[in-house]
């Protein structure tokens, strides 16, 4: 068997491994005359150093802050030498901090390059070792958790020994956060009231929730992650969850001040009990955090833990009830827009977790017992380095002001149509849209009515639903809407509901074109379609396609779209006409045969 030629550092004098990138000197005058420097020994064009020793030279770049880059002339390379550089073109050069792109840093680590170097800065604990770098290490770590690749293909990309070598890597990673950043960025203990209240409580969570400027306003909910099923049987039931029908372990968190958990997720532990267990175990010494009268926004699913929460002192602000009831009045229905208004931040918290596949992906279960570690450093890292997801908290005060001074008021519209039941009741027909003469809308004008976008996102999906093939032109779409025969300044739609196929509510408009803002009132059949304050989905889509689009059928031809999705996957309750009465057929058949064999029987 041929021997592998050997290589040994020119500096360090250590020995290169096979498979192991070298440097070599001959390429740069400016690093020819740093190893001359150092070592005392003249530097011959074929000398090579080892990837430590190179990340030493780039420190005293950095720190002579590139006083002699102009001695740093290229200088022709031999064969050899072109052979090695070609091998690891391709090769992902984390050591080397301009090798790589931003896109690159932020597609592998989930971080630009900017905060990938401030986050190595911040990890003082850690330490260059034989095997890899810092910076290596750092990377490797962040890509496992980013893209949730196995630590043997991190292995293969990263060229290490081992799947092994990538344990011991993330090992030391992991405990170095713990100890150098999250205590600086996750906690109850990391921030001070006064700065939550300064720099991250909106002024939208903050008038309409509050009393005072001195009350702490937080969000709580849940999030799941998933897990293996278990050899353990007790293991196997504690975490399996009726409501999700899947095995999981579920965390709470809430700018992120704190998450806690992981716990399990049977009958139990669900989310009442949760947060009855870390207040009344004052976990994270939260009682101390929280002063009396603080605002908890909490989702029904928290109902059973309000007295608790009361008895230590606490407001709690959820959404309505229905209490058997099909639809929530106008005034609670007000009242929970004001509560679905600050919401959605939880969801966007959650979002970014999801973003690291790591937390998505379903989890091994050897891993759980870290899952507390990992959750709390991708905390961390979304608390330091990514956007805030409310830039300017000041922002939104007339919105707060309109939102107010609707919260008492009545859904008139509603009031309006009672009246007309029985002998009384409205006659409507339909029409195509197109032919509906509306007043004209802008995308502001929808906007200041539902106060927020998540309306405005979401009715592309209604209206798509509700196109259907025209009647009288099967090579056109039509947009269905029903105009009152007795009033004209009336036109409503039928929705099918976005979770149920057998339900269907009605969206209505009342218009008014003598008045600057010709949307006059609205009215919907859902559970929370009678509040005034900020209309709804529904009601967004029908004025959308009324008065912005006019009525414009778009089609989108790209081969992603969402609404190919349907057409790519088969439905197995459609059949043809000949197999419908395949069956039929078939018993007959069958009928036939059992009555010519009962005749032979008589015979």
């Amino acid at each position: 068997m041929p021997r592998e030629e050997c290589y040994r550092c020119f500096w360090c004098e250590g020995q290169i491994n096979h498979g192991d990138r070298k440097y070599w000197v001959g390429g740069s005058l400016l690093l020819r005359v740093f190893l001359a420097a150092n070592s005392g020994r003249r530097v011959n064009p074929d000398d090579s150093i080892c990837g430590v020793c190179r990340r030493r030279y780039d420190r005293w770049r950095k720190v002579m802050q590139n006083d002699f880059d102009h001695l740093d002339v290229p200088v022709n390379k031999t064969d050899s030498q072109e052979n090695e550089e070609s091998m690891h073109a391709g090769s992902l050069d984390f050591d080397d901090p301009g090798a790589l792109e931003n896109e690159t840093y932020k597609t592998i680590t989930g971080l630009d390059r900017d905060h990938f170097n401030d986050l190595l800065d911040k990890l003082t604990t850690m330490r260059n070792s034989r095997l890899r770098s810092v910076r290596v290490a750092l990377t490797i770590f962040l890509a496992k958790i980013r893209l949730a690749l196995s630590n043997r293909v991190l292995a293969c990309v990263f060229r290490l020994a081992s799947k092994r070598s990538v344990a011991r890597i993330c090992h030391q990673v992991r405990v170095v956060f713990m100890q150098d950043l999250v205590p600086y960025h996750v906690g109850f203990q990391h921030v001070s009231r006064e700065t939550i209240l300064a720099q991250h409580q909106t002024t939208v969570v903050t008038e309409p929730l509050t009393n005072g400027r001195d009350q702490v306003v937080l969000i709580a909910d849940g999030t799941y992650f998933f897990c293996q099923k278990s050899s353990n049987n007790e293991f196997q039931r504690r975490t399996y969850s009726q409501h999700e029908h899947r095995h999981l372990v579920k965390s709470m968190d809430g700018y992120i001040i704190s998450s806690l958990g992981p716990f399990f997720t049977d009958s139990l532990n669900n989310d009442a009990a949760i947060l009855k267990h870390c207040m009344l175990n004052n976990e994270q010494d939260v009682l101390s955090w929280l002063h009396d009268n603080d605002v908890l926004v909490l989702d029904r699913w928290f109902r059973d833990t309000v007295n608790t929460l009361y008895r230590l002192g606490l407001q709690v602000v959820m959404p309505g009830f229905l209490h058997n009831k099909k639809q929530l009045p106008a005034d609670d229905a007000n009242r929970t827009r004001f509560v679905t208004k600050n919401r959605w931040v939880i969801e966007s918290v959650n979002g970014k977790i999801k973003q690291w596949k790591f937390m998505a992906q379903v989890i091994q279960n050897s891993t759980i017992r870290f899952i507390s570690d990992y959750l709390d450093i991708i905390c961390a890292l979304i608390n330091k380095y990514q956007c805030p997801a409310v830039k300017d908290i000041e922002s939104g005060r007339e919105i707060v002001m309109k939102m107010r001074e609707m919260l008492t008021t009545e859904n008139r519209l509603q009031e309006r149509l009672a009246k007309h039941t029985g002998t009384t009741s409205l006659h409507w027909s339909e029409h195509n849209a197109a032919n509906f003469q509306s007043p004209p809308l802008t995308k502001e004008n929808i906007r200041d009515l539902t106060f927020g976008s998540y309306q405005i996102r979401m009715e592309k999906s209604y209206i798509i639903e509700h196109i259907r093939q025209s009647q009288t032109n099967e090579k056109e779409m039509e947009f269905l809407v029903e105009l009152c025969n007795e009033h004209d300044d009336l036109v409503r739609a039928r929705f099918q509901s976005r979770h149920s196929n057998n339900k269907k509510h009605i969206a209505t408009v009342q218009f008014d074109n003598h008045k600057q803002q010709p949307i006059d009132a609205w009215y919907f059949t859902c559970s929370a379609g009678a509040r005034e304050v900020g209309m709804c989905t529904h009601i967004t889509a029908l004025l959308w396609r009324l008065g912005v689009n006019k009525a414009v059928i778009s089609t989108d031809n790209h081969p992603l779209s969402a609404w190919r999705l349907i057409k790519a996957i088969d439905d197995s309750t459609h059949f043809s006409e000949n197999d419908s009465n395949s069956d039929d057929d078939n018993a007959s058949a069958l009928n036939d045969s059992d009555t010519n064999n009962s005749e032979d029987d008589l015979s």
